[in-house]
């Protein structure tokens, strides 16, 4: 008899014993659950911070029109509108400027921001700008929407007919035909120097 109650009694305490191990087992678990938890909601949150376009639309073509007439059209690979800047981040930007004889002006960047109110357009990255046999590289440009001129105060080459220009600096005046390099012009025809001019 006496054995058995001394059974029962080693018996509680191993159960006690247990049961104890269990709890702090099971309050580490869940406090070490609560404390993760709390890092991972704060990461999500520094992520969202992060996305702070107010819109984000794929595969974008717009065209501007006045009077019936299609003055420019943009199609990008992706857009970010930004209402607070009244911006437009443009990505893989692919632009056509008609010109009023009907010929076309290609322009490619790798991005570009477009003013929303002005639809004055900067390009930057590598841009590249095509007409008839004439192309030209630089690092940005800027179209003025309502003068209709092109801009860079960056480095341009301009190759064509045999001809390779470089310079610093360009503003070409879309419907007045005039194209102006600033400074620092190089024109090789044929292979030759033929200028340089500073």
């Amino acid at each position: 008899m006496k054995e058995n109650v001394f059974k029962q009694k080693k018996m509680l305490k191993i159960w006690r014993l247990s049961l104890g191990v269990v709890t702090i087992l099971l309050v580490s678990v869940l406090a070490y659950g609560w404390w993760d938890s709390s890092q991972w909601t704060g990461a999500v949150q520094d992520s969202r911070v992060k996305i702070d376009a107010d819109m984000v639309i794929e595969g974008v073509d717009y065209t501007e029109v006045r009077k019936g007439k299609k003055f420019w059209t943009l199609h990008a690979r992706e857009a970010k509108f930004y209402s607070k800047k009244g911006q437009t981040l443009l990505s893989d930007v692919n632009a056509v400027v008609y010109l009023q004889d009907g010929r076309k002006l290609y322009i490619k960047g790798d991005k570009a921001t477009m003013h929303v109110s002005s639809k004055n357009i900067e390009l930057f990255g590598k841009v590249i700008l095509k007409t008839g046999p004439y192309t030209l590289v630089t690092d940005s440009l800027h179209y003025l929407n309502n003068k209709r001129i092109i801009m860079t105060r960056d480095r341009v080459i301009m190759t064509g007919n045999g001809m390779v220009l470089k310079g610093q600096g360009l503003t070409l005046d879309i419907d007045g035909k005039k194209l102006r390099i600033d400074s620092t012009v190089d024109c090789l025809l044929g292979g030759h120097i033929l200028a340089e001019l500073g």
